[in-house]
């Protein structure tokens, strides 16, 4: 070990004259500690919320959505051919529009989105469904299909057997024009769906393109697209990039593009606290940079010394930024050793429980990310480093005969 390591470590080590640097010393590695910890421990948990949210987002959203213009039809073989280039993918044609819905007193503006016949069961929202019509009477067979929001259904008193009126947008501006009552479509609820998604659960309604076909005549007040279910999410960008090349004429969406308010709202938040609680590191830091430079000045004759005994500068500023990056290096340790000791155990074992009756998680969902705990350590060892700048300039430029004429 050379010996401006062992100087360091003397310095980090041993109680001082002035016992008070010490304990500076001590309060800058526990704050670089706990800063560590919880950075580790906050940016784990915002990407356990993330994960979460986007499983829950591409448990019924689609991975990609191509929305077409109005009065312009999607070619919807040409995107097929396209996905049978290689890709293991799902495609769902869908129609949808704005109507109203009522149920004895009750009104809701809806959204109706009918999706093709030949993929209608094997659409994700089949699998949402909680509460569906046990026995369907023979003329409502055909209409057992349409699965209604669960919010929907409790604003509307609504349940699996029972019908309600639809009226399309187009019908009521001809209600309002020619001065008559708005001609109704009855339809029967098959199933309630849940998906945790207040869009959805409160707003939508889906039905195959068949039972849909006899009021959505107005091509103007239709939305056509198609809805595109990758095997892998992975695909998603390179994908959607591929088909704003192939079809320029439509516009293409991600699941990212269609919540993009809540994930940026989400990342932001990431960024924001990791900003905030990294304060906590650089007042730390700035405790190591106060004890530095007063070992300094206590360390003044003893610099000297070494000067006199043929130490040159540069071996100096490597004793003081030696025992600055020690000092971090070793508290940044320990910080992340204890933030993700905690991170791992939240996710093996679940220790911070949550109510099950009113969360749809039983517990903080957390997972650790690679690359934000590099950004994390290299951060904290970054700041500790800076840190020894000034100290280690000051104790470099020590008068050598000034220093030891006046001990």
């Amino acid at each position: 070990m050379i010996y401006t390591t062992k100087i360091a470590l003397k310095y980090i080590f041993t109680i001082r004259k002035f016992q008070f640097i010490t304990f500076i010393s001590f309060l800058s590695a526990l704050g670089i500690t706990i800063g560590v910890c919880a950075l580790i421990i906050v940016t784990s948990l915002f990407n356990g919320f993330r994960d979460f949210a986007q499983q829950e987002i591409i448990g019924i959203d689609p991975h990609i959505r191509i929305v077409g213009k109005p009065n312009h039809n999607i070619d919807s073989e040409k995107i097929l051919q396209l996905l049978q280039t290689g890709l293991d993918a799902k495609c769902f044609p869908f129609l949808s529009m704005k109507a109203i819905v009522q149920y004895k007193e009750s009104l809701r503006a809806v959204e109706l989105f009918a999706i093709a016949d030949s993929t209608y069961q094997r659409h994700p929202i089949i699998k949402k469904a909680i509460l569906n019509l046990p026995s369907p009477k023979s003329n409502h067979i055909y209409q057992s299909n349409i699965l209604i929001g669960i919010g929907l259904a409790d604003a509307l008193r609504l349940l699996p057997g029972e019908a309600f009126s639809v009226v399309t947008i187009e019908e009521i501006d001809k209600a309002i024009t020619f001065s008559a009552p708005p001609k109704r479509k009855d339809l029967v609820v098959g199933s309630i769906f849940q998906t945790n998604n207040i869009q959805y659960d409160n707003y939508y309604i889906f039905l195959p393109q068949s039972i849909a076909k006899t009021f959505f005549k107005n091509p103007k007040s239709i939305t056509q697209g198609v809805d595109i279910r990758l095997s892998s999410i992975n695909h998603v960008e390179n994908f959607a990039k591929t088909l704003r090349e192939k079809f320029p004429q439509y516009k293409v969406l991600t699941w990212y593009d269609l919540n993009k308010d809540i994930m940026n709202a989400m990342q932001f938040e990431k960024y924001s606290v990791f900003i905030i609680l990294s304060l906590i590191i650089s007042i730390a830091v700035f405790n190591t940079l106060a004890s530095l430079y007063m070992t300094v000045v206590e360390k003044k004759p003893d610099i000297s010394i070494l000067f006199a005994l043929g130490a040159k500068s540069k071996d100096i500023k490597k004793i003081f930024h030696t025992q600055g990056i020690l000092i971090g290096v070793m508290s940044t340790f320990v910080g992340a050793l204890i933030g993700l000791g905690f991170t791992i155990g939240q996710i093996e074992y679940g220790w911070l429980k949550l109510n099950t009756q009113k969360y749809i998680i039983s517990a903080l969902p957390m997972k650790i990310s690679l690359p934000t705990l590099i950004a994390i350590i290299v951060v904290s060892i970054l700041l500790s480093y800076l840190s020894t700048i000034y100290p280690a300039y000051k104790a470099s430029k020590i008068k050598v005969a000034e220093e030891i004429f006046r001990e």
